[in-house]
């Protein structure tokens, strides 16, 4: 089945699910609060970018009303020169996702500050880019992937369910095969791979945050994780080991990629239409 099809086929069957069939965080911002020496470290990573951020005693806000706490999770001394580190992030907004999400860094480095400031830094070149088009009526940094949803006896009027394709972080050990793959690897492979495990959470109207993560070493044991809204997801990790092993051989192999899935009152054509300046 082709990804229209696929999504052609999902949205014949779209009907509002209920809000205790699927996980939901529950964060407001009073809740957020930051370890101090963190969000420094956060806030001083941010810089990187042309992001326009205010600190806070506790948090960090944007001009897009996105709200960031970051919390330590553990920090464990592996060795001489060996630390790794799980800080999580929150975020907040107060009109795409007010019921707050979260998701976690994990890191490897030297020392502690070092394996803090690498995670932050994957979290900013992955994740950010997502959360700051899931604030866009039209996203700039990623692709999307969208389906209408037809009015029913429930909905009064159409909406539209996107899933915005964050940038994808894919590490292999060896070169690719001169022969090509039947489908090159693209920013929709996780998803549509593992595609099935979130046909529940497709029908309902959450603002879904979703981490996805699949692996193979050099000797072939495969692994693979999801997360939605920083919850563990078991769903979608028989399907992601099945496409990890689809791959062609290249050794030690992972690809990493976080995404969001939500709704909006307006399809992707519409919106860009009136975004776009009238002429003069």
């Amino acid at each position: 089945m082709s990804l229209i099809q696929a999504f052609k086929a999902l949205a014949g069957k779209f009907k509002n699910a209920t809000a205790s069939e699927n996980p939901v965080v529950t964060t407001t911002p009073a809740l957020l609060v930051s370890d101090p020496m963190l969000l420094a470290l956060l806030s001083n990573t941010l810089k990187q970018t042309s992001l326009t951020v205010e600190q806070t005693e506790s948090q960090l806000l944007t001009p897009e009303g996105l709200v960031f706490a970051v919390q330590q999770v553990e920090s464990v001394v592996l060795g001489e020169g060996r630390v790794r580190t799980c800080t999580k992030i929150y975020a907040w907004h107060p009109t795409y996702f007010p019921q707050g999400i979260f998701e976690f860094q994990h890191a490897l480095a030297a020392t502690e500050e070092a394996a803090f400031i690498d995670g932050f830094t994957q979290w900013m070149n992955i994740d950010l880019q997502v959360l700051l088009d899931a604030t866009r009526d039209v996203p700039v940094n990623c692709t999307v992937i969208e389906m209408n949803t037809a009015a029913d006896e429930v909905n009064a009027t159409a909406h539209y369910r996107q899933v915005i394709l964050g940038p994808v972080a894919h590490l292999a050990s060896q070169p690719a095969p001169k022969k090509k793959e039947d489908h090159p690897f693209c920013p929709c492979c996780l998803f549509t791979e593992s595609m099935t495990a979130f046909h529940d959470l497709l029908q309902s109207d959450q603002f879904i945050g979703v981490r996805l993560f699949a692996s193979r070493d050099n000797h072939g044991v495969l692994a693979a994780d999801c997360r939605v809204n920083g919850e563990d997801f078991q769903a979608a990790v028989t399907p992601l080991v099945h496409y990890a092993e689809s791959w062609p051989q290249r050794g030690l192999e992972f690809r990493k990629q976080y995404i969001v899935i939500r709704s909006v009152s307006r399809s992707l054509d519409t919106a860009s239409k009136m975004a776009m300046p009238l002429p003069e």
